[in-house]
């Protein structure tokens, strides 16, 4: 009697734990908590997004790269988080770690590994986010305190709107607005 407790009292709590680490998760249309990818829906789409202008052209086009693989990421499409990141590796000649994180990031097909390399990738993205001035436009730096087993994981968007590229469509919007970048 007092282990079935235990056990119903342990199976309770990790299901509160859930609800209040990310309230907004996806609803799906049943049981599954994976929504299935079906034909060309873009799941990183948002309403509204900022365009940034930066005043390095070359940190633009990495920012724009970037975002493509963060959006590939979000759809759970590897192949696709590949071809993007060899675009990044191809833009980021300057900047050596960022270089080879998006050349290892190209070379992997497996999406946990490609996730694990792109939080690595974040943050050499945002040491020259972080030394560019801003023109126009803001920068968002979000935060999932889920990712990698509880220990959190950040990215970089141009929307206020959460599109979580760590869980892609288990938890699309799972995650919060942890600084904004604008022109000072």
């Amino acid at each position: 009697m007092v282990r079935k407790i235990s056990s119903l009292m342990v199976m309770m709590l990790f299901i509160g734990v859930g609800l209040v680490s990310c309230k907004k998760e996806p609803k799906t249309d049943s049981d599954s908590e994976v929504i299935t990818v079906e034909g060309n829906d873009d799941y990183n789409k948002t309403d509204a997004y900022s365009e940034v202008e930066f005043s390095d052209k070359n940190v633009q086009m990495i920012y724009h790269n970037y975002l493509s693989v963060k959006a590939a990421m979000v759809n759970s499409s590897s192949g696709t988080v590949q071809k993007e990141a060899a675009k990044m590796a191809e833009t980021s000649k300057g900047y050596k770690e960022m270089r080879a994180t998006a050349k290892l990031i190209s070379l992997t097909k497996d999406i946990d590994k490609q996730r694990d390399f792109f939080a690595a990738l974040t943050e050499e993205v945002e040491k020259i986010l972080t030394s560019t001035a801003i023109v126009s436009g803001e920068v968002y730096k979000q935060y999932c305190p889920m990712a990698f087993d509880g220990n959190g994981g950040y990215w970089f968007s141009n929307s206020k709107e959460i599109r979580n590229p760590y869980y892609g469509t288990k938890m699309l919007e799972c995650g919060e607005v942890n600084a904004v970048l604008k022109r000072e």
